[in-house]
């Protein structure tokens, strides 16, 4: 086996060690779980869930500021919260609340920054929405290409 190989291999072995050490961690924590009381795993959502809102809602923070100021934990903090999911729920969070802010959108622009034949870039599209318009998207061809759609909506009243 030549040096290439051997590190190839023993890469190959680390991660799978750190697989199984982190099967185990999950055994561990999900055993701590089961045996806490009703009552204290109420406090432990409570707790969790509070700091979240905290950090992703109110005060609308980055996943290290979730972790670090809002949880208080350290570095090694870091790559457990990937594992356990929290940087995913953390990029959902903010995606859906820019989703939900994008509801009273009411002009569309388009820029582009590219410089065609010679040209600077500039506003290549902008639409004012009419009061009964909307705005809807789509992300299509494996989320390449993003479609905007300026509707006509039905309006309740």
């Amino acid at each position: 086996m030549n040096d290439m190989e051997k590190a190839l291999q023993e890469l190959s072995d680390l991660a799978q060690e750190q697989e199984a050490a982190k099967l185990r961690f999950e055994s561990k924590v999900g055993s701590w779980w089961e045996n806490l009381t009703e009552q204290e795993r109420e406090w432990a959502f409570y707790s969790v869930v509070k700091r979240i809102h905290k950090a992703e809602v109110v005060d609308r923070g980055t996943y290290r500021y979730a972790l670090y100021d809002v949880f208080g934990f350290n570095g090694a903090m870091y790559s457990r919260g990937m594992d356990c999911g929290f940087m995913a729920l953390h990029n959902s969070i903010g995606d859906g609340e820019d989703y939900a802010a994008m509801n009273s959108v009411n002009r569309v622009e388009v820029i582009d920054n590219t410089k065609v034949l010679g040209e600077g870039g500039g506003r290549a599209y902008t639409k004012y929405l009419a009061d009964d318009e909307g705005i809807r998207y789509q992300l299509q061809d494996d989320n390449k290409t993003l479609k905007i759609f300026i509707d006509s909506i039905t309006k309740m009243g």
